[in-house]
């Protein structure tokens, strides 16, 4: 193990501070300390039990982000793209508790894991959304691996065939959205308009999956060639990438590329490069395809640049702001762009041994848990996501409590304890 890993290892799990980073402020040591035990293995294990039995509004309604005032959770149907985060997080702590002890027992923390996938179990018949990995994967994959589920099992395959009626041959990918409504944009005729966008890429391991459930090559075709047709045309000659790409259906050709979500067509939205760069470390693990590790390591390069070019209010670096190219002020953060880096580095470093961006997970996760923690008495872990800060978006919303922040926090908690057991 490195010196960087050896350093967030004992950030992200022990009250004893390496030499090298003896000399941050104290305030920063005791957020840092948050990290280890007291944090992920008491406070956030209680609020998120906490959160779980709680009944929610409405029959299969899931946490996804909160206010910006008391961080209290909104809730959105089943059929929403982040519905699958907070059964995925409460299987992410069974996980944990598996190796350490928390503040709820493994079965209670399964028990609710269980209890709140149900509500999800339905949705591996929708064909309406490309957002079916993120829908399923985070728990029944989890209960097929760890108790080997044949329900679960077919569920994923279901998934991953709905998934697939998304493709094109001719595009040579999955459609993302059908259509897409803005102050500024109408592209809203999917026979003319195919729309493709970066997130897609962290949908692709669930046909990777189901190919090695059915033993079927097809579905690992579909992920393998949509992620190269992305990387084509998703990703700019500096390693950066584009929001969105709309193809026209009927010959694949580019039509044109935007932003929906960042700051302008032309900007790096932080959210998108964080999902490119942990989407291609991804594919890579299935494929072994030197091209995407490429693809990954580029990405988190200028990911891992813009960062080190950003300061906060404070003049402390590992900042990530929801669009790299936004004007500031405001210094608007998005702590889930920067928790989907940090477990896609470690994901990056588990795959290869090379620890090169360890140092600016470490930067990024210091700056995070002393800066964007929720209060105590709200429903969220982290605050300072930012959903959708473009002056266009119809429902504009930044800097709240988001279950995928947290989501990617505790993965990369867990990540650090699969890396080193002893931490």
């Amino acid at each position: 193990m490195g010196e960087d890993l050896t350093v967030i290892s004992q950030l992200a799990h022990t009250a004893s501070w390496p030499a090298e980073i003896q000399d941050v402020p104290a305030d920063v040591q005791i957020s840092l300390q948050r990290l280890c035990h007291d944090f992920l293995d008491k406070a956030v294990t209680s609020k998120l039990m906490r959160v779980a039995l709680r009944p929610p509004p409405k029959d299969t309604y899931f946490p996804h982000r909160t206010d910006t005032t008391q961080f209290l959770y909104q809730y959105e149907p089943s059929h929403w793209w982040t519905s699958g985060f907070f059964p995925g997080s409460l299987w992410l702590l069974y996980e944990r508790s598996l190796r350490v002890k928390l503040a709820f027992s493994s079965e209670d923390i399964l028990a609710q894991a269980l209890n709140w996938q149900k509500g999800m179990e339905k949705e591996q018949y929708n064909r309406a959304t490309h957002d079916l990995g993120f829908m399923i994967l985070p728990s029944f994959y989890r209960h097929y691996k760890l108790f080997g589920s044949a329900a679960s099992k077919d569920i994923i395959i279901n998934a991953a065939k709905s998934l697939a009626s998304r493709w094109n041959e001719k595009v040579q990918c999955l459609r993302s959205w059908d259509t897409c409504h803005t102050r500024r944009l109408n592209l809203d005729n999917p026979s003319t308009e195919f729309l493709v966008i970066i997130d897609n890429m962290m949908n692709l391991d669930l046909l990777f999956v189901c190919s090695e459930l059915t033993g079927d090559p097809e579905f690992s075709r579909m992920a393998t060639t949509h992620a190269h047709t992305t990387l084509k045309n998703h990703v700019r000659s500096d390693n950066s990438t584009y929001h969105l790409v709309n193809y026209d259906p009927r010959n694949g050709e580019v039509k044109g590329r935007y932003t929906v979500q960042g700051y302008d067509d032309q900007s790096c939205w932080s959210r998108g490069q964080a999902w490119a760069l942990y989407g291609y470390a991804s594919v890579y693990k299935y494929t072994k395809d030197k091209t995407f590790l490429d693809a990954a390591y580029n990405c988190t390069k200028y990911f891992c640049g813009r960062v080190g070019g950003s300061t906060d209010a404070d003049g402390k670096s590992g900042a990530v702001y929801w669009d790299f190219d936004a004007p500031r002020p405001p210094a608007i953060l998005d702590t889930s762009a920067a928790m989907i880096a940090c477990s896609g580095i470690l994901l990056l470093y588990q795959l290869t041994g090379d620890d090169q961006f360890l140092p600016w997970a470490k930067k990024i996760l210091k700056h995070c848990l002393s800066h964007a923690v929720a209060p105590d008495s709200g429903d969220s872990v982290l605050s300072g996501a930012t959903v959708n800060n473009n002056k266009d978006a119809i429902d504009r919303s930044s800097e709240t409590g988001l279950v995928y922040a947290d989501y990617y926090l505790i993965e990369a908690g867990n990540r650090l304890l699969e890396i080193d057991p002893t931490a």
